[in-house]
């Protein structure tokens, strides 16, 4: 049973339901073959990049080595160079080393198609003005080597007409249309529209967002960032992400570079100074020598000044750093961008201030990528340059500090070295003035000597250009779409059909359901069912038959009755029309007349009453002429042509009110009758229609509720049952109208479920 009621349930609501399922799943598939057929299909290209942390920082004077590092080679942040990738200059430098600062189109009726390398016309020799850029321009084919051009795809002017080869002006483009000589070009057709569009560097970037570029680095510690891209041209998706690897190269050897030749040019200006200086010390010494014959120094002499030259070269040192962090200092000071430069992180020898340089460049970063959805007044880049002033002026007061320290620095070294002079001048003048003029020739060799090593090792980095990042995987041209989905959209579209299909079926289950079966009534009636009525021929014999179940059960119950002698009023009714209510009535009453009864029909069916015509008699006066006091009770019953059969008709009842004929002074009437008639029919009205019906089957001794087979729905029986338990009607018996021939009685109970099943699915048609 339960496997029955599930069948019932889920089953035959989708098995009622199947066309429009079926036609819903072929719909949703054309209008899905549809969108994918319009939609223009993305293509994906990706490529990877090694970036290695070890960079030559050129633009930073140490000249020497500690620790056995050379100070010039410094760590980059892994993190600051993946937000590179996302900068709006990277994007430029990218798109200034491609072609595609002109878009070509082929112009359909619904779908627009970029051409690229495809493309049958080229522009040459074109000049923009400012209101033609990022806008397009259509041309038409319409005769052999002849275009019409307009700014319009749907209009375009007679007058305003080209051909290959020529020069034309129109809304601030002057171009020379060519004929393509690409052997993979569409083929021109009389009538095929074509769009140019002119891109400026601001608008190709501001295409790249973040819906088609995407940057993916796979761990902090995996220094290897991924670059993805997405366009409807797949050879334009691999040659952007090729151009991002290559352009992020060459501006990291084009810094080098820079950097290279800065730090010549400082060196060469230090050289040609220390030069001179060398040459006069040595000369100095030379002539003083053979003026004064002096051939050795004393001990003492060399290890004093010794000490003054070991001073003198550290505040060479000091001098240079001096250098160094002023030009920081500048740098800060004018307000350039922190992009713009790296500083030497060991002059300042601050942790801190390097942590929070590298925070402050990472802002700017983000400033610029605010700055392409978001205004400068924005709250956002608002917020973001707060942050970049205050560790700005941090940055700035961090090298201002360490400037005041080496200045400090200094002026104890120069002391020191004063005081150490005074203590040479007690020496003999003679060696004095020799000490002097040598440790002046040692001190200008040894510089001379260091930073012509230290430009041999510039020029040599500039000469190789040193870059340590490496392009470990190329983007390629891609040869399958990555949108639209065409598996995902059909199981979508499929998936969306079935579902509103299912949610329809069930739908029409709930709205046009009917009762099939017995059963049905069973499930949805709490009154037992008291008969089965079976289809029957329109002879009055096989009528009767019909009815058989139901007059002997209902016999039965009469025969139980308390009150068995007196007369019986049975009310039948359904929940509308067309139930078999009024069939019931005449054929129940025909059955209780040939077994000798004498039988009373009331007709109160205020809404349809047609009995009357059945048993051929007139309907001029009844039940509702004794109500307005016309006629007197007696006057009420007609005879019928039917031995034992009365009735008593609605009578003319369009001036009464419907509610009057079951008023407590019918059931008066019809009390008297009792004495006079074994058996009372009365034919209500569907109470669906007149609910006023519901007060009279309180008063009855039977009340027979009609269900009609493939006519009654489920939702109309759920209706009537709820009616009945709100009223608290009592004696209320089912009875089902199956319309159809009553198989023959099964005697055993062990129906198999398949049979069950089967008999449920076929009852569905």
């Amino acid at each position: 049973m339960n496997a029955e009621k599930e069948f019932q349930t889920l089953i035959v609501p989708v098995l009622k339901g199947l066309p429009i399922i079926i036609v819903l799943i072929v719909i949703a598939t054309v209008l899905v073959a549809r969108m994918i057929r319009y939609t223009t299909p993305m293509y994906q290209a990706s490529g990877s990049i090694k970036i290695d942390t070890r960079n030559i920082n050129l633009g930073e004077l140490s000249l020497f080595e500690e620790k056995g590092i050379t100070k010039g080679v410094t760590s980059i942040d892994f993190l600051t160079e993946v937000e590179m990738f996302k900068s709006k200059s990277l994007k430029q430098l990218a798109f200034k080393n491609l072609d595609f600062d002109i878009t070509y189109y082929k112009v359909g009726k619904i779908k627009t198609t970029e051409l690229y390398n495809k493309t049958p016309i080229v522009v040459k020799d074109y000049s923009l003005e400012k209101e033609a850029e990022n806008k397009i321009f259509y041309f038409k084919y319409i005769a052999p080597n002849k275009f019409l051009y307009s700014r319009f795809k749907d209009i375009f002017p007679d007058y305003n007409h080209v051909a290959f080869g020529e020069s034309f002006y129109y809304n601030g483009l002057t171009a020379t249309l060519e004929k393509s000589t690409i052997p993979a070009a569409v083929e021109l057709n009389v009538g095929d529209i074509f769009g140019l569009r002119f891109n400026t560097l601001k608008a190709l970037c501001g295409a790249v967002n973040e819906s088609s570029y995407f940057v993916r680095m796979l761990d902090k510690k995996i220094l290897i960032v991924n670059l993805y891209y997405q366009h409807e041209v797949p050879e334009k998706a691999a040659s952007f992400v090729n151009s991002m690897m290559e352009s992020y190269i060459e501006s990291c050897r084009e810094k080098q570079r820079n950097d290279a030749r800065a730090t010549l040019d400082f060196i060469d200006a230090q050289l040609a100074d220390v030069k001179i200086k060398l040459r006069s010390s040595e000369a100095k010494l030379a002539k003083f020598k053979a003026g004064k014959d002096i051939m050795n120094i004393k001990q003492q002499t060399d290890a004093t000044l010794k000490e003054i030259m070991q001073l003198k070269f550290e505040k060479v040192k000091y001098d240079i750093q001096q250098l160094e962090l002023q030009r920081v200092y500048d740098l800060l000071a004018d307000g350039k961008d922190l992009r713009d430069f790296a500083p030497n992180f060991e002059a300042l020898n601050d942790p801190l201030f390097r942590e929070t340089f590298l925070k402050a460049m990472n802002y700017e970063l983000m400033k610029q990528d605010l700055l392409l959805k978001f205004t400068e007044k924005s709250e956002e880049v608002q917020t973001i340059v707060k942050k970049i002033n205050n560790m700005r002026t941090f940055i700035h007061e961090s090298v201002k500090n360490a400037l005041d320290i080496v200045i400090i620095r200094q002026d104890e070294i120069e002391k020191r070295i004063n005081n150490m002079s005074a203590k040479v001048q007690e020496f003999p003048a003679k060696e004095q003035t020799m000490t002097m003029l040598e440790r002046e020739v040692k001190l200008n060799e040894q510089l001379y000597n260091s930073m012509m090593e230290k430009r041999m090792e510039i020029a040599i980095a500039k000469s190789g250009n040193t870059v340590f990042h490496e392009i470990i995987d190329p983007a390629e041209v891609s040869s399958a779409p990555v949108s639209p989905n065409k598996s995902l959209f059909y199981g979508v579209g499929v998936f969306f059909a079935l579902l509103f299909g299912i949610i329809l079926s069930f739908l029409q289950h709930f709205f046009t359901a009917k009762v099939k079966r017995k059963n049905d009534v069973v499930k949805l009636f709490s009154a037992p069912v008291i008969g089965t009525l079976s289809q029957a021929r329109k002879d009055k014999q096989d009528q009767m038959n019909a009815l058989g179940n139901l007059y002997t059960n209902l016999e039965l119950l009469i025969g139980k009755s308390k009150h068995a002698g007196e007369g019986k009023v049975v009310l039948l009714t359904s929940m509308l029309h067309g139930e078999g209510k009024t069939f019931t009535t005449i054929n129940l009453a025909k059955l209780y007349a040939a077994s000798g009864k004498k039988v009373l029909i009331i007709d109160m069916d205020v809404t349809n009453p047609k009995i009357h015509k059945h048993l051929g008699v007139e309907n001029e006066k009844g039940l509702s002429s004794l109500l307005r006091n016309d006629i007197t009770p007696a006057e009420t019953i007609v005879k019928t042509n039917t031995t034992h059969i009365d009735i008593i008709p609605t009578g003319n009842i369009e001036n009464i009110f419907s509610g009057i004929l079951f008023a407590p002074q019918s059931n008066a009437y019809i009390n008297d009758l009792r004495k006079e008639y074994e058996i009372i029919l009365i034919d209500a009205p569907a109470i669906g229609l007149v609910e006023d019906a519901v007060l009279m089957m309180k008063q009855t001794d039977y009340n027979l509720f009609i269900f009609r087979g493939k006519k009654t729905k489920l939702k109309t029986a759920k209706a009537a049952e709820k009616k009945m338990k709100e009223f608290d009607v009592p004696n209320l018996y089912a009875v089902f109208n199956s319309r159809k021939k009553i198989e023959k009685i099964r005697y055993y109970n062990s129906i198999s479920i398949t049979r069950r099943i089967w008999e449920a699915a076929m009852s569905c048609f």
